[in-house]
């Protein structure tokens, strides 16, 4: 049920962006069909999307390269996270080549808007040779990757054009297509796993003595739990997590019997910068917890780190406010105390 309400607030939300692209007043653009885009991804992921032997024969001159969409930014069909998630992919596959430095072009992807002699004019970066030999000396690019996407009726389109910067020639043309299914693409919208994951809470408890002695402390509890992953192709870098965590302490269990559970909402980001070092996501997650006749509002927010193939730790902070709640019976101490405050969050999990 999870899946398919994500699955279509994600496709209402690339409706609105689409809405918003063309404008309402735009009839010379026909609205392609519904798509979740999932065919440029399978397209791109393809291990015969460009490889090595289809660029090894280039002018070995040509080593350093920047990708440049030529088409209209402002009046696109595609959504602007599905175009990003193109270059994205691009870019790995002619890293992954080794044949060429690939580069970010900021430049590139500007569209300049003007306004003169009341008329509204809108350009690209480069309109014409000798702007696109200007820039070429700018980004230090010794040719530059065109690339255009577009869709109907499910077949998906990608055209690369690979223009030298010095001289303007046409060096290198490809198109990639490929055509699927509506059910194929909602089979690949979305990935789901789930974890089984040991944690410590460092969130403390207190109840005061009835006889004048020094108050109980309880230093932490320890959590067992559930949770189910996602993660969407539209952005491979963003996951969520919807989870169920049953907590208790393990110590000082002669006068604490705290025991509950957390059910849980998360967002999980990838840093791609840190993926040469360590594969790093960072998670904000927010629950609500029961537990001892009191019940409180859960934020945790950390880094995730990879554990072997299927592992992960996670380091970071969780706050509960602090509440009142009732311990087990004891004639040296109140039955009354308080549970609460913010602390640290170490877990430990692995996927299935």
């Amino acid at each position: 049920m999870l899946a398919r309400i994500m699955k279509y607030l994600a496709i209402g939300f690339l409706s609105i962006n689409y809405s918003w692209a063309i404008g309402p007043d735009d009839s010379s653009i026909t609205e392609p069909p519904p798509t979740l885009y999932t065919g440029f991804e399978q397209l791109l992921d393809d291990d015969k999307t460009l490889v090595l032997e289809e660029l090894i024969d280039l002018d070995e001159n040509i080593k350093r390269i920047a990708l440049y969409h030529n088409g209209d930014r402002l009046h696109r069909l595609i959504p602007k996270q599905v175009h990003q998630m193109i270059e994205n992919k691009l870019m790995g596959r002619l890293i992954e080549s080794g044949r060429f430095e690939v580069i970010q072009c900021i430049e590139c992807r500007t569209t300049k808007v003007e306004m003169s002699a009341d008329e509204l004019k809108i350009s690209q970066a480069a309109e014409d040779n000798q702007q696109l030999r200007a820039l070429s000396k700018q980004v230090r690019a010794d040719a530059f990757m065109f690339w255009n996407a577009s869709v109907h009726d499910n077949k998906f389109t990608i055209n690369l054009r690979l223009i030298s910067g010095s001289n303007n020639e046409l060096v290198w043309l490809k198109e990639y297509s490929k055509r699927t299914t509506k059910e194929a693409e909602e089979m690949d919208f979305s990935t789901v796993q789930y974890e089984l994951i040991v944690g410590a809470w460092g969130v403390e408890g207190t109840r005061k003595s009835s006889t004048g002695g020094s108050d109980a402390e309880l230093s932490g509890v320890t959590a067992l739990g559930f949770r189910r992953r996602e993660s969407m192709s539209i952005n491979e870098h963003i996951e969520y997590t919807l989870g169920f965590e049953y907590f208790r302490n393990y110590s000082n269990t002669d006068l604490f019997d705290l025991s509950g559970y957390n059910l849980e909402g998360r967002i999980i980001a990838g840093i791609p910068t840190l993926d040469e070092i360590i594969k790093t996501n960072v998670y904000l997650g927010i629950g609500q917890s029961f537990y001892n006749n009191a019940n409180s509002l859960v934020f945790r927010f950390g880094f995730e780190f990879p554990f072997f193939t299927d592992g992960f730790m996670n380091f970071g902070v969780v706050y509960m406010q602090e509440t009142d709640v009732e311990w087990k019976t004891d004639d040296d101490y109140e039955e009354d105390g308080t549970f609460g405050g913010a602390s640290y969050d170490l877990t430990l999990g692995v996927r299935f």
